[in-house]
């Protein structure tokens, strides 16, 4: 028993060596720069807190749905080729494009839908918990603000198929 005592007393003083030492190392050896990034993370972060439990579980369904319409968005920036200012590369057939369309619309759509049922969901934690109105207030523009950005990614879907689609000599715009 006593030598179970003591590899474990080794182990974890070894672990908070290990940790404390490379924690200074890299803070030696970190440029100027780097610290106002850390700052700049900090201050994103601090938003007003959700308090009720409900809330929590709101925001944190709030927060997949945000990642996947910004999933689907790379793979539509990848799918186009999609360069910086913003125009299709690729250039595709009229039916590989229209199929592309509607899988990633769909998806989108999709998306909205569930944003739609957690605004429901919303109004009717509002009506019940009215202490934290000012949580589901938040968390209803969050929502609103999710819906229009994915209704904008299936505009700018649009014409990039309308632009992949295009001859080599008129671009659509």
């Amino acid at each position: 028993m006593k030598k179970n005592w003591y590899s474990k007393a080794a182990a974890s003083l070894l672990a908070f060596t290990l940790v404390t030492s490379s924690v200074s190392m890299v803070s030696a050896q970190t440029p100027e720069n780097a610290k106002p990034q850390v700052e700049k993370k900090k201050e994103q972060k601090k938003k007003a807190p959700i308090k009720s439990q409900q809330g929590k579980a709101i925001e944190k369904r709030l927060n997949a749905s945000e990642a996947t319409i910004n999933n689907i968005t790379k793979a539509i920036n990848k799918e186009f080729g999609v360069n910086q200012e913003g125009q299709a590369k690729a250039t595709l057939t009229k039916t590989i494009a229209n199929k592309k369309y509607n899988s990633y619309a769909g998806k989108l759509k999709a998306e909205i839908n569930k944003l739609r049922a957690i605004d429901k969901q919303i109004a009717v934690s509002k009506k019940k918990d009215k202490k934290n109105v000012a949580d589901y207030e938040t968390l209803a523009q969050k929502s609103k603000e999710l819906q229009k950005l994915a209704n904008d990614e299936i505009k700018r879907l649009k014409s990039l198929v309308d632009q992949a689609t295009a001859p080599k000599g008129t671009k659509a715009s």
